[in-house]
């Protein structure tokens, strides 16, 4: 028996640093979308993409990433970099801070609440300043219908490395299983909130409506606007419909219409539509046989103005 629990106990922790590690997805073709606010006068849609993933020899991991707005389509989605890159090392430390290349520890995914340790150390004559972060919270809540385990971090200045008071940075929560799902705070230039993502080629939460307003309910707001319809079937294998609706009250005369397809890099891939068009309903199909699997992107365009975009997932 004393064999049998001295044999059993290094397995549990092993199996824990692996759980944790679902703090921080980042598997190639990983995606976020999030509501970003900064003020009535700029709210938008961001999402960030994980383009790049590679594990060395010694078990750490790599990962490259994305952002951009898309309404309309821009880079980077501030406080996103337009390029992000970390490291996981064999102790589930994330190496890289959201939003900047530096090299510090910006995530400790096996921390408990209360953890804090030093990002750097600033040098000014003989004062010495420290960047700190710490777990400030690790709780339990309900997104989309399911429970998730969240960590939040704080990021502040400090006088001295004991100092847990004040948060001058901003903060950052990351669920366990969605990673990311909102930072903001302090400094923050707006804050993100989480309102879909698609990880591991599964779709959680809405990423199909593209945010204008803060209401987020567009259609009741602005009822004369081109309505874009979500593809159907979606996902779907190399073949969906798209559908839209040009009201009477938009015009009385044809108007310039394009809807075009992108790839998660913004590369237009397909131009589905490009010709004057009156008021009424109108069919697509798009056929993405020779594309490979992965999020996409579709924009309806009046007069070369971006009205609306929705994403779709090709799963071959």
């Amino acid at each position: 028996m004393k064999y049998f629990i001295m044999f059993l106990f290094p397995v549990l922790i092993i199996a824990q640093s692996k759980d944790n590690l679902n703090y921080f997805p980042h598997k190639t073709g990983d995606m976020w979308e999030y509501f970003y606010y900064d003020g009535p006068m700029y709210v938008d849609t961001a999402q960030v993409f994980t383009v790049f993933d590679s594990t060395d020899s010694e078990g750490n991991i790599y990962v490259t990433q994305i952002s951009r707005y898309i309404n309309p389509i821009s880079v980077p989605a501030v406080p996103f970099n337009d390029t992000m890159r970390y490291k996981i090392d064999t102790l589930n430390q994330v190496w890289g801070r959201v939003g900047e290349l530096d090299s510090v520890i910006a995530f400790k995914l096996n921390a408990q609440q209360g953890d804090q340790w030093i990002l750097r150390t600033y040098q000014n004559g003989e004062e010495t300043t420290y960047e700190m972060a710490r777990v400030s919270v690790v709780y339990e809540t309900n997104i989309w219908g399911n429970i998730y385990t969240v960590m939040g971090t704080n990021y502040y200045y400090a006088t001295n490395s004991t100092d847990t008071t004040g948060l001058s940075r901003y903060g950052a929560a990351l669920a366990k299983g969605l990673g990311l799902i909102w930072l903001g705070g302090g400094d923050s230039p707006g804050r993100m909130d989480i309102k879909g993502a698609v990880i591991g080629g599964v779709l959680y939460g809405d990423t199909t409506n593209v945010i204008t307003f803060v209401e987020d309910d567009i259609e009741h707001i602005l009822p004369s606007v081109i309505k874009l319809s979500q593809n159907y079937p979606n996902p779907f294998n190399s073949t969906t419909t798209i559908l839209y609706v040009i009201p009477a009250i938009e015009t009385r005369h044809a108007m310039s219409i394009q809807l075009i397809v992108y790839d998660v890099l913004g590369r237009k891939v397909a131009m589905l539509v490009n010709e004057k068009q009156t008021h009424g309903n109108y069919s697509v199909q798009f056929n993405a046989s020779g594309l490979p699997s992965g999020v996409y992107f579709y924009s309806i365009l009046k007069d070369s103005k971006s009205i609306n975009t929705k994403s779709m997932i090709l799963i071959k």
